[in-house]
């Protein structure tokens, strides 16, 4: 970030302080997002890069935000906008008025991310081998056709202000997917990803063993089956817990999709919807997650938030507006795609948390069943509470074996009290994935997340 984080505070401070001369909130939000990616494939490496700058003002006025979005770093057409909006404001003041919940703790801080080997000062020469030898590994195999190989490196910086709060932060995020293919004896083509994402280059940096023992696995995909649609008892790898954990309390507890009135989960606040061995947490705080967080686009700093407590539906997560008018708790989950999108309640890590069993036990108690080791998307329908996760990878269970069975491209679904009421254990394990996942709402507003949680053991599992 080429200015000065004290010079901007300052001049943001001054710019809130102008317009809530007139109104009872405001607040400024600088953004900086730059990203950089390459692939690798057959054919060669392509390189692509992205930047997105610019300032986000906003003036609450009792009952509405009303915002400026000015691209880059301009103060003299900031400060001439917000004398505009500020005279505007004045001869516009609305009868009916929101309180907002605005934490009124006094903050000014500077937050970072702490790579362990910073990808800035990692030679295009030595990224482009790295790529270069990975991909010999994986297409020197002739068990596959071909393989892709994409790195991700991202720079975010930010500095928000308000009466109370004076932060900035800067965020490092980088991600490695390796992505081999196979053929099958029909002719067509399967494939598996591995992903891992970390703050720095140490993403790329793969441990021999953990490549080797994916590369094994996704061999097997040429002579997956297709599985027979029905009922199953399951293990859900933390991978595909995580899953579900997003898809089941993701946008359905948003608190501005509970306030328009699309979320079935206003219905269930305060009740049971599963035993009191499961807990569903959002948790933007989490040490080196992709969906973490020092702060969110509100100022809000970073706290856990149960969505589920031992079976119970609890809090959702909130953005000012919507969670002030329905009187929800505060959560760091308002967060934009970009400086000039609006403010969304929006996840960032969301998981099962930790049970008391042991994966081991749990596949020795099942008989006939299926282990779910992967899955590549999901969704949800908040309104009816119906859940789908696709792209599973499963292996079937025997006798409280796996057998090397493999099943490619099988679909969960379910409605959703239905599929939490039939879990059966909850594993003591706990993994956050390794990845660099993002969650759109509504097919747009991107935003980057993580999930995870332990291995669960549900009965009654619909898959096709």
């Amino acid at each position: 970030m080429v200015n000065d984080i004290t010079a901007q505070k300052g001049l943001l401070s001054k710019l809130v302080s102008t317009l809530e001369a007139v109104v009872p909130y405001s607040d400024a939000l600088y953004s900086e997002h730059r990203t950089s990616g390459f692939v690798k494939d057959s054919t060669g490496i392509e390189m692509h890069a992205d930047a997105d700058v610019g300032v986000k003002i906003r003036a609450f006025d009792g009952r509405k935000f009303h915002e400026i979005c000015i691209h880059g770093w301009q103060p003299d057409i900031l400060q001439k906008e917000v004398q505009l909006l500020a005279r505007k404001l004045k001869e516009d003041i609305p009868s009916k008025k929101i309180t907002l919940q605005v934490d009124k703790k006094r903050v000014d801080k500077d937050f970072s991310t702490e790579p362990e080997e910073d990808f800035r000062d990692v030679s295009m020469e030595d990224k482009a081998t790295l790529m270069e030898n990975l991909h010999k590994k994986v297409s020197g195999d002739k068990a596959f056709i071909e393989c892709q190989i994409a790195l991700r490196e991202t720079e975010e910086h930010k500095i928000f202000v308000n009466k109370f709060k004076r932060l900035s932060s800067s965020w490092t995020g980088c991600s490695l997917t390796v992505i081999p293919i196979v053929k099958t004896d029909d002719g067509t083509t399967r494939s598996e990803f591995f992903r891992r994402f970390r703050s720095g280059f140490e993403a790329a940096r793969v441990p021999e063993e953990n490549l080797d023992a994916f590369l094994e696995r996704a061999k097997k995909l040429a002579k997956a089956k297709r599985i027979e649609p029905g009922a199953y008892t399951c293990v859900l790898s933390p991978i595909v817990s995580g899953l579900l954990a997003h898809e089941s309390f993701g946008h359905g507890m948003e608190s501005d999709t509970i306030a328009h009135g699309r979320a079935k989960a206003a219905e269930y606040l305060g009740k049971r919807i599963a035993p009191a061995k499961v807990t569903i947490v959002e948790d933007p705080s989490i040490d080196g997650a992709h969906g973490s967080l020092f702060f969110d686009d509100e100022g809000m700093l970073p706290q856990p938030v149960n969505l589920v407590e031992r079976g119970i539906v609890r809090d959702p997560i909130t953005e000012i507006l919507s969670g002030s008018a329905g009187g929800f708790r505060r959560s760091a989950n308002g967060r934009a795609e970009a400086f000039d999108r609006k403010v969304y309640a929006r996840m960032t890590n969301t998981f099962f948390a930790s049970g008391k069993d042991t994966p081991e036990k749990m596949i020795k108690s099942v008989k006939n069943g299926i282990y779910i080791h992967q899955g590549s998307a999901g969704m949800e329908d908040p309104k009816g509470w119906g859940v789908q996760i696709s792209g599973l990878l499963c292996e079937r269970i025997k006798n409280g074996k796996l057998t090397g069975e493999i099943y490619d491209e099988v679909t969960m679904g379910g409605y959703l009290p239905d599929i939490l009421k039939n879990i059966k254990a909850v594993g003591k394990d706990f993994e956050i994935q390794d990845d660099a996942g993002f969650c759109g709402k509504g097919h747009k507003e991107w935003v980057r997340v993580a999930s995870g949680g332990p291995h669960l053991l549900i009965e009654k599992v619909e898959l096709s």
